[in-house]
């Protein structure tokens, strides 16, 4: 994190600031700065004014024209700040449009600044919203940041749309359900995809919410998330879709620690004996680890099933 940016580098990030479009590094920087400049502070409060001023007039955009209008937004960006490094970003962005002078005053650049972030979204603002766009359950345009439960049963979650909101209610309530299903793909915070299916994990008799289980346990990155999404599908072991993902984690998965309580699961709700057998056979003969190998001969004695095949 770099606390010591000047403030023509410190102004451009004030536009994105509110938007949640910084980094982490990115909003500390910004953060650190404010607490010592009072031009940038009257900065972002103009800029904060010229906000409000807009939201008054807001229309709740459709959400998937939002999600293309930011991602087009980013790539201009990256595309015009590397264009011309010898110049100040927003001095490359709206000199050569506006004749803007070598000494131009930053009074103006709020309103400037505010434009640029508007036609990125206008488009949206002024699309049908359709209907399924009033619940906050996409993850397109939202990232779920925070969830803490209370002591009355409910669930707080904070998430980012255009800027961050809170949503709270019970897990079965719609949109609750929905952003947690949504929290469960977040492909940057893996402690955020543990949480969420921790608070789902009773509700896996949902054909919705037990996919989504599935599709961590055979994708998720993180064991941690893995292991959470097994646990969960224990009581579903029997049912084919899971002991197809089983199947797969067990000749597939990275981690010794998953394959292992795969192998004790599929022991433990085998239904058909011929079909594990030859299950634990064909893990066998690609599995390296000792120990593995000796659950899995475990198993197989148990089964009077043939080791000759190893």
């Amino acid at each position: 994190m770099n606390s010591n940016l000047s403030c023509d580098e410190i102004r451009p990030l004030l536009v994105l600031y509110p938007y949640g479009e910084l980094s982490f590094d990115e909003e500390e920087s910004v953060d650190l700065h404010l607490k010592s400049c009072d031009a940038c502070q009257e900065e972002r409060a103009a800029l904060a004014a010229l906000h409000a001023t807009a939201d008054e007039a807001a229309v709740e955009p459709s959400l998937e024209l939002l999600s293309a209008c930011r991602q087009d937004l980013r790539k201009q960006v990256a595309v015009i700040a590397g264009a011309a490094p010898s110049q100040p970003f927003w001095r490359r962005w709206f000199g050569p449009v506006a004749g803007v002078s070598s000494n131009w005053n930053w009074v103006a650049k709020p309103a400037m600044a505010m434009a640029l972030v508007a036609a990125g979204f206008v488009g949206a603002r002024f699309a049908p919203v359709p209907e399924s766009a009033t619940t906050p359950a996409s993850a397109s345009v939202r990232n779920v940041r925070f969830i803490e439960p209370s002591s009355d049963g409910r669930v707080r979650i904070v998430y980012d749309e255009v800027s961050q909101k809170e949503l709270a209610g019970r897990v079965d309530d719609r949109g609750i359900r929905e952003m947690l299903l949504a929290a469960t793909r977040d492909p940057d915070d893996p402690a955020l995809r543990v949480d969420s299916v921790e608070y789902l994990k009773t509700r896996s008799a949902q054909e919705d919410v037990r996919k989504a289980f599935v599709r961590a346990l055979e994708s998720d990155p993180n064991e941690g998330v893995r292991l959470k999404a097994l646990e969960a599908l224990k009581p579903y072991a029997s049912q084919k879709e899971v002991r197809s993902a089983l199947t797969k984690v067990l000749l597939a998965d990275q981690s010794a620690t998953v394959r292992t309580q795969t192998i004790d699961l599929l022991v433990t709700t085998r239904r058909n004996e011929s079909e594990l057998a030859g299950v634990l056979q064909d893990m066998m003969r690609r599995e390296q680890n000792t120990y593995i190998r000796q659950r899995g001969q475990t198993a197989l004695r148990a089964m009077n099933a043939s080791l000759e095949t190893f």
